[in-house]
């Protein structure tokens, strides 16, 4: 065990010079050379013990220097404000060595870990490509990597006076009970009769944003919705999301699917309801020189896509990358691939700041098609809709990772 550096000084020199050496450590010397200088001139004028001196020295430079001294920690490389983040400095000892501010984490590194708050899919389900599969492919087993391989933040919903609460996104929704049909603004009318009953204890009601309804959508059901949400699965469902070329269409998603598309605000759609005021946010981005991370999702993507590849191959690819000093990317899955889409932009549908001279073609997702082994959902950056493609074709990666 190291003995503290007050003890030293008891050790070194008799009392008066102790008590004076205290007092100068306390007053914060300017330099913690001067100060081990004399500590030692006392030491050899009172007790002669050199070799003590010396077998104390690392150990002083060590507390007093070192610990101040030694540098923060790599920092998170350039983000799109235009300066790094710094790693944090040492304290030090007694005032000594504020310590290095570190440098920024440069071209290697990746951002600080954020927590996950984007639901996952919850799906179980693997596909080789030809039949869905009893279980799900082991780590360097062909396939691996597919949805049904990883977890994260998988949400619970609850019911209550009904309402259904999402237990990662924290939104509140209309339980769906009756067969009933829309057009967009029938929707709009249906959601404002809710506030007005202040259904579940909640004064406001409105149609879900294109990124909220994505939000419960989960491909391991038999629908895309599951069965606590509503009691159809034929038909489209209303977003309030504009499209942004055409503002004659609005978002919807088709719950037998999961496909996310464009419908005309004139056709006749059903429609679930999401409490309070304000949409949830859109894609909050900062980036480095080759990852771009979502913070309001946590997830961390490749900044620049791969080439085209066939699903399993895609699937591959981002399993064996290493990038920004991190190997543990995977290929998204569909709802996470959604969530970067920019709904404000097409062609393509996404920021071009943080994700620079993104293509408008396909992107694979790690998501096998509902009822179909054969085929796996795709988003195309062009205006923000998922498809769903023959394994085969080939089509673009961008690689993902989370710190959970």
């Amino acid at each position: 065990m190291h003995t503290p550096i007050a003890d030293v000084f008891d050790l070194l020199t008799p009392s008066s010079h102790g008590q004076t050496l205290r007092y100068m450590v306390g007053e914060k010397f300017a330099s913690a050379r001067a100060a081990m200088t004399m500590v030692g001139m006392a030491a050899t004028v009172s007790l002669g013990c050199e070799q003590l001196i010396d077998a104390r020295w690392d150990e002083y430079t060590a507390i007093v220097e070192g610990a101040g001294g030694s540098g923060g920690g790599g920092g998170t490389g350039g983000v799109h404000s235009g300066t790094g983040t710094h790693g944090g400095g040492g304290s030090g000892i007694g005032g000594f060595g504020a310590g290095g501010a570190g440098s920024g984490g440069g071209t290697g590194g990746g951002p600080l870990p954020v927590p996950v708050t984007w639901p996952d899919s919850g799906t179980k389900r693997c596909s080789d490509g030809t039949t869905e599969l009893g279980e799900c492919p082991g780590p360097s087993e062909p396939f691996f990597g597919q949805d049904g391989n990883y977890e994260i933040a998988v949400p619970s919903y609850t019911e209550r006076d009904g309402t259904v609460m999402d237990s990662v996104t924290g939104l509140v929704w209309e339980k769906v009970t009756e067969n009933v049909t829309f057009t967009f603004a029938g929707a709009q009318e249906h959601c404002a009769d809710l506030a007005a009953q202040q259904l579940g204890g909640l004064a406001t009601w409105r149609l879900p944003t294109r990124r909220e309804l994505v939000s419960i959508l989960d491909f391991g059901h038999t629908t895309a919705f599951q069965d606590i949400f509503t009691i159809n699965q034929d038909s489209f469902y209303w977003t309030s999301t504009d499209a942004a070329a055409h503002t004659s269409l609005r978002w919807a998603v088709k719950a037998i699917n999961g496909s996310v598309e464009l419908v005309a605000k004139t056709s006749i759609r059903r429609a679930i309801c999401v409490g309070g005021e304000s949409g949830m946010a859109q894609p909050d981005l900062s980036f480095g020189e080759d990852w771009v991370l979502d913070r309001s999702t946590g997830l961390v993507w490749q900044r620049f896509p791969s080439t085209s590849f066939a699903w399993s191959d895609a699937l591959t690819h981002c399993e064996e990358l290493t990038l920004a000093g991190k190997s543990d990317w995977r290929l998204p899955n569909a709802k996470e691939l959604l969530s970067i889409v920019d709904d404000r932009r097409s062609d393509p549908a996404i920021d071009l700041e943080a994700f620079p001279g993104a293509p408008i073609g396909g992107f694979w997702s790690s998501t096998p098609v509902i009822n179909n082994a054969e085929r796996a959902v795709l988003v195309s950056f062009s205006n923000g809709t998922s498809e769903d493609h023959a394994v085969s074709d080939r089509r673009i990666a961008r690689c993902v990772r989370s710190d959970e």
